[in-house]
């Protein structure tokens, strides 16, 4: 889940941040509409998967420009950490536990001052190993 290991590459224009945070928050309405309909736990891990390659292109994008604006950071960890967190309340079992625990590590490192730096610790790195053995149990191969 980490946002450090992202490029850095000059080539975007430094405008892109505030188009790139809103682009992030489009898994949220996927994660609701997959909360009300209570979904397996394949669906639960395909939607996770959506969610973060949507995170992961908006930190490349911004990455891009230079450093990520903290407020970009924050905003993009926040809006992550909610929709896994609504996916995770679809759940029950080994999937949305480990969801849960990614949204946590998201959420706690949307409150650091670096949350870029913050976003990228042993617990988050475990958060995510046990999010994708729980996926691929479930017959997902997810990359957290």
């Amino acid at each position: 889940m980490g946002i450090s290991a992202c490029g850095d590459d000059a080539d975007t224009a430094a405008g892109t941040s505030t188009t790139t945070v809103a682009s992030a928050a489009a898994p949220a309405a996927e994660a609701t509409t997959a909360a009300a309909a209570g979904v397996s736990d394949k669906e639960l891990c395909e939607q996770a998967n959506k969610a973060a390659d949507s995170f992961k292109k908006a930190a490349l994008t911004l990455a891009a420009a230079g450093d990520i604006p903290v407020t970009d950071a924050k905003a993009m960890l926040t809006d992550f950490a909610s929709t896994l967190t609504k996916l995770a309340d679809s759940g029950d079992g080994a999937v949305a536990t480990a969801l849960k625990a990614n949204a946590d590590a998201a959420l706690q490192a949307a409150g650091e001052p670096n949350p870029v730096e913050a976003a990228d610790t042993p617990e988050s790195e475990k958060a995510g190993k046990d999010l994708n053995a729980a996926c691929k149990a479930a017959g997902v191969t997810t990359v957290f």
